[in-house]
């Protein structure tokens, strides 16, 4: 052999090899992996939000593995409209997503919703229990799907004889607010979601196949069932009652009788009044299961996230946890969602991405309709015009960043701006107005006493009425032909 011939052989081993090193390193040509968890009416009460009441140890971890918003919000605190915003990334409104029985396709039929975008973008996606309220909502975009939602599948033969014998409710026959019986972790049916979550996983993994994954749990959605060692994780006798179960002072009837009556609570469900307030033996029972339920959907969250580290997906999976509104617990005499009241709209949201924001906070403000363009942009998908958020990923490289400073949300004739001082609401029935209410949320968090009847406060009354103005304007226009 010459020398020739040598020289060119080396030339090309080393050229096989430059080829080879760079097809290893090339991240940018590797899909971003999701994995979307959604939780049903949790309140951001836990300790990595500063309270510790709940035992929520695997959410606490993966913020330390991520980025925690600590003000987040729904733009709508109904399960339907939620999830119908969220999922499009368009705002409710007076004409469009406003309650539980919302559907996506019905109200924004133009809309291209994120399971479709990642579908069509060569991602496998798959939706286990409740991501959608509604089964058939966009379903054609699933790769793979399964019955949605199971609320109520009780597991104590005890309960399971007195729904059946119940009268009936508003939908259907009234369930049990509560129950513990010793099962195992995976009786239930957020349990097996999980499992299967898990099993695909490691399908996805051989396969080599990008996925969008949305896992969603039920709990601590009504019913509050779980296995009985979640309930034993609190003791009965030193659960606190809110501290404020009465009407703010000043506010107006609209805000409280006439919006809220807990009416999820009392009309579908057994040894509930049908008015008046609650007794405290029965508050507390409430507060319990909902927090048995609650640390219950925690574990199960870990043994997910623990399923991924397990296979070695961790590194190219970018986790979004988020619950689509808040929740009372006897604040101010209310139970469950329906307002605009902060323990109705706060939400917890994480985003933990590789080689972004880790182990840290940010105070920026942020909204449901945010999600969307921030999986886009780490997607690296070319994101619709129409959408309403702004990408969060300024946030997620430098959580010093404030990329809003106010948020806007609704419920029926309710509509809010929030920000770091204030809160205010105002109430139409169409063109009618029917009151407002105004909260300083710097002395006042709680919101027990509506200022905005005070003379001294008139200035402020008039700026938050102009920047909710502002903003009913933009939210009411249609999104298709305001965003060519």
């Amino acid at each position: 052999m010459n020398v020739y011939s040598i020289t060119r052989q080396s030339f090309y081993l080393i050229f096989l090899g430059l080829v080879f090193t760079n097809c290893k390193t090339d991240k940018s040509t590797v899909k971003q992996n999701i994995l979307f968890i959604s939780i049903d009416d949790l309140r951001p009460k836990i300790s990595s939000y500063g309270e510790a009441k709940m035992i929520t140890p695997n959410i606490d971890k993966l913020a330390s593995e991520g980025l925690q918003f600590n003000n987040a919000f729904t733009n709508i605190a109904v399960c339907g409209a939620s999830r119908a915003s969220i999922m499009t990334g368009i705002r409710p409104s007076q004409d469009r997503f406003n309650d539980f029985s919302t559907r996506a396709y019905v109200d924004a039929p133009q809309a291209i919703p994120l399971n479709q975008i990642f579908k069509e973008n060569g991602y496998e996606t798959i939706s286990y229990g409740k991501i959608y309220h509604h089964l058939d909502d966009f379903q054609e975009h699933w790769s793979e799907k399964d019955k949605g939602q199971i609320q109520a599948d009780f597991q104590d033969p005890k309960s399971i004889q007195r729904v059946e014998n119940a009268e009936r409710g508003e939908y259907g026959k009234k369930n049990l607010t509560y129950e513990y019986p010793d099962v195992d972790d995976y009786a239930y049916n957020d349990g097996k979601i999980t499992k299967k979550a898990i099993e695909k996983l490691k399908l996805l993994k051989a396969e080599n196949k990008p996925f969008f994954m949305a896992v969603g749990y039920v709990s601590p959605h009504l019913p509050f069932i779980q296995p009985k060692k979640y309930w034993d994780m609190y003791k009965h006798d030193s659960i606190q009652l809110a501290d404020n179960s009465y009407q703010p002072e000043n506010s107006p009837f609209i805000a409280i009788e006439a919006q809220h009556n807990s009416a999820e609570l009392r009309k579908n469900y057994l040894d509930i009044p049908a008015e008046g307030k609650f007794d405290d033996e029965l508050a507390r029972n409430l507060i319990h299961g909902y927090y048995a339920s609650v640390s219950y959907m925690d574990f199960l969250i870990g043994e997910l996230v623990k399923g991924l580290d397990d296979l070695g997906l961790r590194e190219n999976t970018t986790i979004v946890l988020w619950s689509d509104h808040g929740y009372f617990l006897g604040e101010h005499g209310f139970w469950t969602k329906h307002s605009t009241f902060y323990e109705a709209v706060k939400i917890p949201l994480i985003i933990s991405s590789p080689n972004l924001a880790t182990n840290k906070v940010t105070q920026s403000f942020t909204e449901l309709v945010d999600i969307y363009p921030t999986l886009c942009e780490i997607a690296q998908l070319e994101a619709p015009k129409y959408l309403h958020g702004k990408s969060l990923i300024p946030v997620l490289e430098d959580p010093t960043n404030i990329l809003k400073t106010e948020i806007y949300t609704r419920y029926k004739q309710g509509e809010a701006v929030i920000d770091k001082d204030y809160s205010y609401t105002e109430f139409y029935e169409g063109e009618q107005y029917l009151g407002n209410m105004l909260y300083d949320l710097k002395n006042d968090l709680k919101q027990n006493k509506d200022i905005s009847k005070f003379k001294d406060n008139q200035s402020l009354v008039s700026k938050y009425k102009e920047k909710l103005r502002v903003m009913r304007e933009k939210v009411n226009k249609d999104p298709f032909q305001s965003k060519k």
